[in-house]
């Protein structure tokens, strides 16, 4: 009888850890699929944090909204463009190479953008794949103390 007691009270257990694990999931894919801001949205709320911090006029919010906007803007034509000229570049690859030739230069491209910023090392590998156990920094700048010595 405590067999069966204890037995059901772990499936009981079991079955509300498993129910609070799909619901983090689900919550967490449902902040991943929001769409992006517009333009005009992260102009706004750059300038609202902005106008608090520096405590701007309301006319000053307006000019620094504008700035925003119109550098956001820049800012994505120039991605857009960016996006055009590797395309271009994939098309006259793909008339060069050979289809093997072809899948090759497609995977070190994805090798290339996976790491750009993390190759510290005169190896060529990143302080993980260096067996330093950290990822490197965004900015690109490397931590660890190997690294430092070799500098």
């Amino acid at each position: 009888m405590k067999k069966n007691i204890f037995a059901v009270a772990a499936a009981l257990c079991l079955l509300i850890g498993t129910g609070a694990s799909a619901q983090n999931q689900n919550g967490h894919q449902s902040r991943m699929m929001k769409e992006r801001p517009t333009a005009e949205q992260m102009a706004q709320r750059k300038a609202d944090r902005l106008k608090e911090k520096l405590t701007l006029t309301d006319a000053q919010t307006k000019q620094v909204y504008e700035l925003n906007l119109q550098q956001i803007k820049d800012m994505q034509a120039q991605r857009e463009q960016m996006r055009a000229a590797r395309q271009a570049e994939t098309n006259k690859m793909k008339s060069i190479l050979t289809p093997e030739q072809f899948a090759k230069w497609q995977e070190l491209q994805g090798e290339r953008t996976q790491h750009p910023a993390k190759m510290h090392h005169k190896d060529g590998k990143c302080c993980k794949e260096a067996g330093h156990g950290k990822q490197a920094p965004k900015d690109g700048k490397c931590t660890c103390n190997d690294a430092k010595k070799k500098k």
